[in-house]
């Protein structure tokens, strides 16, 4: 088994293969080679322990999970996957990168299917540690000319905007939620607890990733914006309707919602017309988890990397 840590993944994972990789396990999710549990959460007193976990079949042929601790001191996240021949465990990895790349990687597949095909300007509504992610994601599936940038720390936005210069891009500050939602894609990465993006704002043809919400009484966008969507997409039906508050909030017809699966594998359409509102509600599922963590333990084991732990099991004490 091997011990994969953080500095170990950041050197191998990259976002153009993550986002395949991620796409690869929607087809699966979909063809009913994977299976994704949603989340089950322990709360305690000050802290709360998260477990997402599942299986992918496939060219992938894991099992197993993420699980991280949230404290007011921070968060450690883990991914633990098993072989599914054997059952043998492959490898533990240190997973926040892992997790903010596969959350970006989610994203830049569904704008891959639901955005424009000439999508050229990115709002970005939020810029931490998963804006980042975002952006890094969408610039390989977009056309990306602009990206507008939005935060409620005039000096987050101006290092933002700084590191999308970096990048080779160009980078406008603005201070209006209606001017960060003109433009082709929209992304919300923030930890609002309040909905805060009116339909009304909304550009004509636009396509939203809302990415920080996993509670259900927390959202980003406001009904009206729900209610705009023409097609609205999740990671996984079953898990948003425990955790989507983005739609839990605005009473949605559970019947508009579809995967994200349906739409990778052509059985729904993503963009119904060029002046279409489409949405995506990204709340981090197992499979997306699984399918990156493989990719990382077979580089891995490739390069050389990680600590290999030995795992001898009971019957290795018997006689």
């Amino acid at each position: 088994m091997l011990l994969i840590r953080e500095d170990e993944v950041f050197s191998l994972l990259g976002f153009d293969e993550a986002i395949e990789a991620v796409e690869d396990g929607f087809k699966l999710m979909g063809l009913g080679q994977a299976v994704n549990t949603p989340r089950r959460r322990t709360i305690m007193p000050n802290a709360v322990l998260h477990v997402l976990q599942g299986s992918v079949l496939g060219n992938y042929g894991v099992a197993g999970l993420k699980a991280y601790l949230s404290t007011k001191r921070g968060t450690r996240f883990v991914v633990l996957l098993f072989g599914l021949e054997e059952g043998e465990p492959l490898a533990v990895i240190e997973a926040d990168w892992l997790g903010r790349v596969r959350t970006g990687a989610a994203s830049a597949v569904a704008a891959r299917h639901m955005a424009r095909t000439n999508a050229e300007v990115l709002g970005l509504v939020g810029t931490g540690g998963q804006a980042r992610t975002q952006f890094e994601a969408l610039s390989r599936v977009m056309k990306l000319r602009l990206v507008k940038v939005m935060s409620r720390s005039r000096k987050h936005a101006e290092d933002f905007a700084r590191f999308v210069g970096s990048r080779g891009f160009d980078a406008k500050i603005v201070d209006d939620y209606g001017e960060a939602c003109d433009a082709d894609v929209l992304v919300t990465a923030t930890n609002s607890k309040d909905p805060f993006i009116d339909g009304k704002r909304l550009a004509s043809g636009i396509h939203v990733n809302a990415v920080g919400s996993n509670w259900p009484n927390r959202a980003e966008l406001m009904p009206s914006a729900v209610e705009r969507a023409a097609v609205i997409a999740v990671d996984d039906v079953e898990q948003a309707k425990l955790e989507a508050g983005d739609l839990i909030m605005a009473g949605i017809d559970w019947s508009r919602v579809v995967g994200l699966s349906e739409v990778v594998l052509g059985r729904v359409k993503g963009r119904p017309s060029d002046d279409a509102v489409t949405i995506f509600k990204s709340m981090g599922i197992a499979v997306e988890d699984l399918v990156v963590g493989k990719l990382v333990y077979e580089k891995a084991l490739k390069k050389g990397m990680g600590i290999e732990v030995e795992f001898k099991g009971f019957h290795a004490f018997q006689t």
